[in-house]
């Protein structure tokens, strides 16, 4: 398989796709958690609230037990205790109403055919999951921008060792027969292994110069003498 980008570009890439997955799977825990936390929270306490107000005997204690963001309704409730068209199709559980606006998380009761319904106002639950969701959006983009940053260095530390073996390689002076090995100048990893295997080719290279020069000096000797009784 061929990359048309560079190696460094490539390690800069995974190292960005890496922060984006782990950042972004803790991001989802953390929002999915705390949302399922907090939704069993505040299911557990409207229920409480609505098994309290349904133990009450008279409409006067409805009329002030519930709290100031509470609103409180059943079938066929005197006034604004009557229970709104809108609620009428719910479920006995846990629900969320929107009324334009507004939002309210609703339990919903039934005792003898009779539904029972309580609302709280969500804003001060929806402003912290406001606050929760820029603060992991700010920690996902952190560690994206951290990704990037680690894979630039490690690109250029990798890359750099690279760089200076090709420059090594490309030097003529390699081609001499006392020019100091490579691999010596690199640690016990994959570069030093490239390391190694340039100094065995330029091995192979120098003795097959040396054989080349071997050749055309004994070429060069043997018509020496033939040349020089014709002349």
């Amino acid at each position: 398989m061929e990359f048309k980008q560079s190696l460094a570009q490539r390690i800069i890439i995974a190292f960005a796709l890496m922060s984006a997955l782990v950042a972004g799977s803790f991001a989802i825990g953390i929002i999915s958690t705390v949302h399922l936390v907090e939704e069993k929270l505040i299911s557990a306490g409207l229920g409480g609230d609505l098994n309290r107000l349904m133990l009450m005997d008279s409409v006067s204690d409805w009329s002030h037990r519930p709290k100031p963001d509470q609103l409180f309704y059943f079938s066929n409730g005197p006034g604004d205790f009557d229970l709104p068209k809108d609620l009428r199709h719910l479920e006995p559980g846990f629900h969320e109403v929107f009324r334009g606006p507004l939002s309210y998380h609703a339990m919903i009761e039934v005792v003898d055919g009779r539904h029972y319904a309580l609302l709280q106002d969500q804003s001060d639950f929806e402003e912290r999951e406001r606050v929760l969701f820029a603060v992991v959006l700010g920690g996902f983009v952190r560690a994206r921008a951290l990704g990037v940053f680690l894979g630039g260095v490690l690109a250029r530390r990798v890359m750099a060792r690279v760089v200076r073996l090709a420059r090594q390689v490309r030097h003529r002076d390699q081609l001499l027969g006392l020019a100091p090995p490579l691999a010596p100048d690199y640690a016990a990893d994959e570069v030093g292994e490239l390391a190694v295997a340039f100094d065995a080719t330029l091995g192979r290279r120098r003795q097959a110069l040396i054989r080349e020069r071997m050749f055309t000096s004994d070429v060069s000797h043997e018509l020496r003498t033939p040349l020089m009784v014709l002349a």
